[in-house]
């Protein structure tokens, strides 16, 4: 009997002995497809980021010849319309003319707008010290009468030592747009538009939020959602000639070459509208987080 468990004990050490080798290789040959795999998918990786930039390179491309392609007829219509308009009498031809002006402008500001995102899409901006409040200020100035005209109170909490790191144009064109879109969202009863900002922290490095908040018609949640894509529009059936759809757009893209974020909120229709966005701040240690 001693004999028995004795030579079952050796097969049994044997057999887990064979079957751990097996175990062992089986490991190894898996390691091993692991370690292709990877090498594949990371080829693939690469090949898809070039694939994929090559086409971001077609699409500027492509706008910015069809922005020259449509912008460079219609320097004559909007010019010789109004001498047009004004040599003749007939009032329903004046009508008829102002539809083709309106529509010529439309066209225009979306060829401007087109050729604006173009480019960004192909530069770098040159970040240099700034003050909020000064190119806040400059921009109330230059919008001082539409905003008077519309019946706007304007709001300015922003202090003056708040300093930013900002190519001025390019965040001119950020409140250019914003600005333009508070406008239209409080045309018909007026309003108030509210500049705030505060110090925040994204894994130690510091930035200033800026709020820009407006008490015009309000966003849904789903709008909310859209409102950053490209020829979006929250006029349902897009026929407003105001906005073409790419502003915000814009705003985005310069926002996210600043290494900051921009946002969007609103408690529904008839609650006015918050953007936010963030730009990097000139200041050095913050103690707030927002991501």
């Amino acid at each position: 009997m001693g004999q028995m468990n004795s030579n079952h004990l050796y097969y049994s050490e044997k057999n887990l002995k064979e079957k751990t080798e097996e175990l062992s290789e089986k490991l190894k040959k898996t390691e091993q497809e692991l370690i292709e795999l990877k090498g594949t998918l990371e080829q693939k990786v690469i090949e898809r980021t070039v694939e994929v930039n090559g086409l971001l390179k077609d699409k500027i491309r492509f706008i910015d010849n069809l922005s020259h392609d449509l912008g460079t007829p219609l320097t004559p219509i909007i010019t010789l319309l109004p001498i047009i308009k004004n040599e003749v009498s007939d009032s329903k031809t004046i009508e008829l003319i102002d539809v083709c002006l309106r529509n010529a402008e439309y066209i225009k500001r979306v060829v401007n707008n087109a050729r604006e995102l173009a480019e960004l899409g192909s530069i770098d901006l040159l970040l240099k010290k700034e003050n909020l409040l000064e190119i806040i200020n400059e921009m109330n100035i230059k919008y001082e009468d539409i905003f008077k005209s519309c019946n706007i109170e304007i709001e300015n909490r922003i202090d003056a030592d708040v300093f930013i790191k900002t190519e001025k144009i390019r965040l001119m064109q950020i409140f250019d747009h914003i600005a333009s879109n508070a406008v239209n969202s409080m045309i018909d009863k007026g309003g108030k538009l509210t500049f705030e900002s505060r110090s925040v922290n994204k894994n130690g490095d510091s930035y200033v939020q800026v709020s820009i908040t407006d008490t015009g018609i309000g966003l849904t949640r789903d709008q909310i959602d859209h409102i950053f894509n490209e020829f979006y529009k929250t006029d349902e059936s897009r026929h407003k000639l105001d906005s073409t759809g790419l502003g915000l757009t814009i705003c985005k893209t310069i926002i996210e070459k600043h290494g900051g974020k921009i946002w969007a909120d609103s408690h529904g229709k008839g609650t006015g509208t918050t953007i936010y966005f963030t730009v990097p701040s000139d200041k050095v240690v913050y103690t707030r987080s927002f991501f």
